[in-house]
């Protein structure tokens, strides 16, 4: 017995484990460790119990939970079945004539045999259970898929409707330069792209440069002004836009009425280019009214005000 079947004490001492881990080994996967005799600790184990405690102890290593390792285990259990049946073989060829000693077999089989079943529904378990994981992660994956196209498909318009705001600034500025090249002696002309992409300001009291700094972009502009007050008289059926250079500075009209009516609103920018203290070139605003009507110092400083807190978002 004592060259064939190892005591939990003798197990710790060739695996180097203390053993009070191996009685927790024990405690935790008994239905895993087939014992032959004895009970809590004078228990004896098959040598080939070794392999079991060994490969438990290195699922607790890689940080495996108690699950895992029981799946594990139930996956490997053929090998036990497959000792169950060398055993009987053994116990059939000695020819046991003790009815005593066959109770004690019969016994012994039927306990093993209690663990196999149980571990054979336990392995129906876990079958089911990851079929439910398959058919859930097949379920993440075709919803995936399903955002990604719909995501590509915004993208797209996206990026047609980027392409259609270019070719309409594009024609713009074509209009544009037609309009002036058929204007009079001093309004044949039009900003240069450099004029109208340059940083635009006011200047205060003091003397100071003021403009709006954006968050995906340098600067507020010209360029960017000038689309806000068309936006101011979009609801208006005709508009039309004026360029004329006068004394180094550049003057905008914008001019809008409603069809079949009267009405019209005139909207005049004045500005010019400047160079900051600090060697900056920007486009300062000189002066802007509104149907005739000065628009004061005090409303342009709102109003930069309003652009910066919206400018960028």
């Amino acid at each position: 017995m004592s060259s064939q079947y190892l005591s939990l004490r003798e197990v710790g001492r060739r695996l180097g484990i203390p053993p009070s881990t191996v009685v927790y080994y024990k405690d935790k996967f008994s239905k895993f460790l087939p014992s032959v005799a004895g009970t809590g600790r004078r228990q004896k184990y098959p040598v080939e119990a070794l392999e079991i405690f060994g490969r438990i102890r290195e699922m607790y290593g890689m940080n495996w939970s108690t699950e895992q390792i029981e799946n594990e285990l139930t996956i490997k259990f053929g090998m036990l079945i497959d000792n169950i049946r060398n055993d009987q073989q053994l116990i059939n060829d000695a020819g046991l004539e003790s009815s005593s000693e066959m109770q004690t077999v019969i016994s012994g089989l039927s306990s093993v045999l209690g663990k196999v079943s149980d571990l054979l529904s336990n392995q129906t378990l876990f079958q089911s259970e990851i079929r439910d994981l398959r058919d859930e992660v097949s379920s993440l994956r075709s919803e995936k898929r399903k955002l990604a196209a719909e995501t590509n498909e915004q993208i797209l318009e996206l990026a047609m409707e980027v392409g259609r705001l270019k070719r309409d600034r594009a024609e713009l500025f074509r209009l544009l330069r037609s309009s002036d090249a058929s204007a009079g002696p001093d309004e044949s002309s039009f900003p240069s792209v450099d004029y109208l992409e340059r940083p635009l300001v006011i200047m205060n009291s003091e003397g100071e440069y003021l403009g709006v700094a954006g968050k995906s972009r340098k600067h507020f502009s010209l360029e960017d002004f000038v689309k806000l007050l068309e936006n101011s008289v979009h609801s208006h059926r005709s508009v039309d836009l004026n360029w004329a250079e006068q004394g180094g500075q550049w003057v905008l009209v914008i001019s809008a009425s409603e069809e079949d009516s009267s009405q019209q609103r005139k909207i005049v920018l004045v500005t010019e280019e400047n160079v900051t203290p600090n060697n900056n070139t920007v486009v300062r605003i000189v002066s802007m009214n509104i149907n005739d009507k000065a628009v004061p110092d005090a409303l342009l400083f709102s109003l930069f005000k309003q652009i910066r807190e919206g400018f960028g978002r």
